[in-house]
Order: C-alpha cells, then structure tokens, then sequence
C-alpha cells in the first residue's frame, strides 16, 4: 500500500513575523499570520480531501536555519517544502 503523504510547513503566531524577516522570501508568505494561516487551512483540507495524509510541518525560528545548514537548503520556500516533506516522511516511517 502506498501512503500519499505530504508536509505542509506550518508556523506559529509567535513566530511568524520573526520567520518572515529570516526567510529570503518571507515576502510571499503573507502579510499576516491570520491571512496565511486561512490560506493554509484551505491548503490543508484541499489535500486532505484529495486522499493524502498531511502533515503540518513546524517551523521553528532556532531550528529551521540548522537544519538548512546541515542540508544544504536555502531560507526559502524550496527550504520549507524540503523540511516539511521530510517531516511527513519521518512522520509515515513512525506508523508504519
């Protein structure tokens, strides 16, 4: 059986702001969390829907840069779709 899984990276309000200046192109992500977080949301449940298993990918501010580093990905959104992606892995290997 194949798992349909995907990540999605998912911030919180309190660091919202503070990841948007770190981000290259923090630009992109939205004015505000409120405004990304329903875009998001209809991300979410679009995918949900269309049978894959989401999972929604924390960013945290001391943590995201290391791990870019340590994989050779930039502070962008090729960056977070990399992280998030790995995370839904990580998270489908744990239930298998």
């Amino acid at each position: 059986m194949e798992v349909k899984a995907v990540g999605i990276p998912w911030y919180r309000q309190q660091d919202f702001d503070r990841l948007k200046a770190m981000f290259s192109d923090g630009s992109e992500i939205g004015a505000t969390f409120g405004g990304w977080l329903d875009s998001a949301e209809k991300v979410y449940q679009k995918l949900t829907a269309e049978g894959h298993v989401v999972v929604k990918a924390y960013i945290d501010p001391e943590e995201f840069p290391k791990w870019c580093a340590a994989h050779g990905k930039e502070l962008n959104a090729a960056g977070r779709r990399a992280y998030a992606n790995e995370c839904a892995a990580e998270t489908v290997r744990a239930t298998l």
